[in-house]
């Protein structure tokens, strides 16, 4: 992309290079050739008209071998034009040039040649909320897009995460051209985090038009907003707020609670809650909850604590929460079967032999 772009900034002056040369070419042989019978030992001129293109090429590089020169009036006057066109060409080259690879660094660096990643997480809007949901994607190296309307933030997004899983794109994310860049049509995952409700709720009518199987969430500030936006088609809506509240109540007269709660929900440190599907070739598949909970002690795996069963006479989609009956601390007895996603809770290293087992990536 950074090559296409450098090229179209400055196929002119390649196009006006490659005609001067050749007319200069021409013109020195025209000028300068004599016949081989009537040349005398000081001859300069072309042989031939590839000694022409020799001899043009020489003078627009500034070299000058000197071993072909004009000697006619004519021959003299043209060369006197090339000589005067190599040096503007060259300014005006070199300084196309600079100008070319410093505006196509910058279009990298603000993401407006757009990236090649699929099945990826789409941030939209470098809020409190984007940073922190940033942070937690690139614990688990999910690969992330982060659409900022700052340009000024981009460094610091750069800075959040590996170029391999991070891809920062400047402009206005309800712009459709934005999005595209971010490939929001491949993407899995759109976060709509903005400091706007109305502007996050555009986002997500666009949103859905572009990627009618992405997983949406949204975070607002209004909880009266929550329906309008399910009826949307948003996948879940988020209350920082309402969150907050319930976390300082449990804080009054549940420190611990509180303390738990905000341990599990990081990927950082500590511990983390986290979800895997279970595949049909999975051991776990027709286990009983007992049974794969003792399977979990055997090899010092995490804490299983809900089972999400997809329900299908919901007629939702089937990312949709309202789709999946979600078991909390489910029966010993219950089987677990393919397509159920299991909810545990473990540290980095328990979480991680779980993954291994299983042999499935975090999430669904």
């Amino acid at each position: 992309m950074v090559l296409k772009f450098f090229i179209k900034r400055i196929w002119k002056l390649i196009v006006l290079f490659m005609v001067v040369f050749f007319l200069s070419s021409v013109c020195f042989y025209a000028f300068e050739y004599e016949d081989p019978a009537d040349r005398d030992d000081d001859y300069s001129g072309p042989d031939d008209l590839a000694d022409s293109f020799w001899y043009s090429i020489v003078t627009l590089s500034t070299v000058g071998y000197g071993d072909r020169y004009p000697v006619t009036t004519e021959g003299k006057f043209a060369s006197f034009f090339l000589i005067v066109f190599t040096f503007t060409f060259l300014g005006a080259m070199i300084g196309s040039v600079t100008d070319a690879f410093n505006e196509a660094g910058k279009r990298e660096m603000l993401g407006m040649d757009g990236t090649d990643f699929s099945d990826h997480v789409v941030i939209c809007g470098w809020t409190n909320i984007g940073k922190v949901a940033l942070d937690e994607l690139m614990a688990t190296k999910q690969k992330t897009v982060v659409i900022t309307d700052d340009e000024d933030e981009i460094t610091k997004i750069r800075d959040a995460g590996d170029e391999k899983y991070l891809y920062p794109v400047f402009g206005d994310y309800k712009n459709e051209k934005v999005l595209k860049r971010a490939n929001i049509n491949n993407a899995k995952t759109i976060v709509i985090a903005t400091d706007d409700d109305t502007e996050s709720l555009i986002i997500s009518l666009t949103v859905k038009d572009m990627n009618t199987d992405a997983r949406m969430i949204v975070s607002i500030k209004n909880d009266e907003l929550k329906n309008t936006l399910y009826s949307a088609g948003v996948t879940y809506v988020s209350s920082p707020s309402e969150m907050a509240g319930r976390m300082v109540a449990s804080a009054a007269f549940e420190p611990e609670v509180a303390r738990f709660v905000e341990d599990i929900t990081t990927s950082t440190s500590g511990y983390d809650v986290q979800q895997y599907m279970i595949s049909p070739s999975s051991y776990a598949n027709g286990m009983s909850v007992e049974e794969f909970q003792k399977k979990m002690r055997s090899i010092k795996g995490p804490l299983m604590v809900a089972l999400a069963k997809y329900n299908p006479e919901k007629r939702k989609d089937e990312k949709s929460p309202e789709n999946w009956k979600l078991m909390t601390n489910p029966s010993p007895k219950v089987k677990i079967k393919e397509n159920d996603v299991i909810v545990i809770i473990g540290n980095s290293e328990e979480n991680e032999r779980l993954s291994k087992s299983l042999k499935s990536k975090q999430g669904r």
